[in-house]
């Protein structure tokens, strides 16, 4: 017996599962390791739920929990997904069937879940002349899959640590080496290359590698453009510098990417960085992350939707037309009143300057008519103050016509008395 199940054992049983054949899954699974009680009551468990695609997942859960080999969950996921009849249903999304078609093609490594979330954010680059930059080649599988998808039109370009990765292209596509981890590999490739529509990271997965490639590739971006980071669940594994809630894991700087996006709500948030100007959306996935890249415009809120013109009453439009008419008049008159006023005033200085103060008091017809400019400053000031306080009162009539009308709108017998008006409205034209 060995210390855990063996991955041959697992398939077995997962095809026995495919059969309907719950008893010969269970003795498949223990033929060559005895479990422990408690990991026995699991399977168990697992295996005698509804479908078989239930049991598989159930099965791959069971694996997961008690922390045995990553493959055995993996298979048996696998198997759940094609045992539910998800396959059919993802064959119209073109990348899977990319994927399905080309079995026996370049190396193309990913997870099944990918295919909707590319196609999601992808598809309306598609048939354009966009620039698009795999980080992480392996193989080409990838610059195959994303040339076939984005078509004739698009430049399909790829960066990759390794000699191999060049050799494997064979000439078909450009691919540059260099460390994704290092900004200046990334700024020269975007410089010989870009700007890019499409960045897609697919690279080393480490969290130096995934922020860095970040913070130097989404600025260098087109405003339109998207920007893909895969396998981002290493984030939670130890291996690649994770772990859950760890400072200096990339989704823990996803996260502070949020608060940027609501930086006109705090005034502590940076406005100016490049996250609250240009990050138009933020999309967290399972292992996926899509950042948008738009200018955005500062937000600010704005009532619209009024339906007043819709059931207008003739007479209120009537009364409410009147009294913005009487204030209009009155903003006129008073305007006039202020100009006779600066003009008054003119005058009075001119004749000031032109005699002197003893020329004024021997000559009594200049000092008459000192005086009588005097009265009619007086008058006109009083008049202008009478036409200030009517202006203020036609905009409080203005005021008071707006909430009459909303508080008869808001009423049940204006309700009721709705079709009464509408008949008068086509009697009337």
């Amino acid at each position: 017996m060995t210390g855990h199940v063996e991955l041959a054992d697992v398939s077995r049983a997962l095809f026995l599962l495919s059969m309907d054949d719950a008893d010969g899954a269970m003795a498949a699974l223990t033929a060559n390791w005895a479990p422990a009680d408690e990991i026995r009551a699991d399977l168990a468990a697992a295996l005698v739920t509804a479908t078989a695609a239930d049991r598989a997942r159930a099965l791959g859960d069971v694996f997961r929990d008690h922390a045995l080999p990553h493959d055995h969950a993996n298979e048996c996921y696998r198997a759940a997904f094609y045992f539910s009849g998800r396959a059919e249903a993802l064959a119209s999304n073109p990348l899977y069937a990319h994927y399905l078609a080309h079995r026996s093609g370049a190396i193309l490594d990913k997870w099944i879940h990918y295919f909707p979330v590319y196609h999601r954010h992808l598809e309306r680059h598609r048939g354009t002349p966009v620039r698009v930059l795999e980080i992480g080649v392996y193989r080409g599988g990838g610059l195959d899959m994303w040339q076939q998808y984005f078509g004739p039109e698009a430049t399909v370009v790829g960066l990759d640590v390794d000699e191999a990765a060049v050799r494997a292209v064979n000439g078909r596509y450009l691919v540059e080496l260099g460390d994704q981890e290092d900004p200046e590999v990334l700024r020269r490739v975007n410089a010989e290359h870009g700007p890019f529509d499409i960045v897609i990271d697919d690279g080393g997965h480490t969290m130096a590698q995934q922020i860095v490639t970040a913070e130097t590739m989404f600025p260098l971006m087109l405003d339109g453009g998207t920007f893909i980071v895969e396998d981002c669940h290493t984030s939670y594994w130890d291996y690649y510098q994770g772990g859950r809630k760890r400072a200096g894991t990339f989704i823990e700087w996803v996260k502070d990417r949020v608060d940027d996006e609501h930086a006109r709500y705090d005034a502590a948030i940076d406005r100016r960085s490049i996250w609250a100007t240009h990050l138009d959306g933020l999309h967290v996935y399972d292992s996926v992350v899509v950042l948008d890249k738009a200018e955005r415009f500062r937000p600010f809120s704005e009532v619209a939707g009024s339906s007043s013109y819709l059931r207008s009453d003739r007479l209120a439009e009537s009364y409410l037309a009147d009294a913005l008419a009487s204030r209009d008049q009155l903003q006129a008159e008073l305007e006039a009143i202020r100009g006779e006023v600066a003009a008054l005033r003119d005058e009075m200085g001119r004749a000031t300057e032109r005699s002197a103060t003893e020329a004024i008091e021997n000559d009594r017809s200049a000092r008459l008519a000192l005086q009588r400019m005097r009265q009619e400053s007086v008058q006109t000031n009083a008049e202008l103050e009478r036409l200030q306080s009517e202006l203020s009162s036609a905009n409080g009539r203005v005021l008071e016509s707006w909430e009459q009308i909303r508080l008869m709108r808001g009423s049940v017998s204006w309700r009721l008395t709705a079709p009464i008006r509408a008949v008068r409205r086509r009697m009337s034209r």
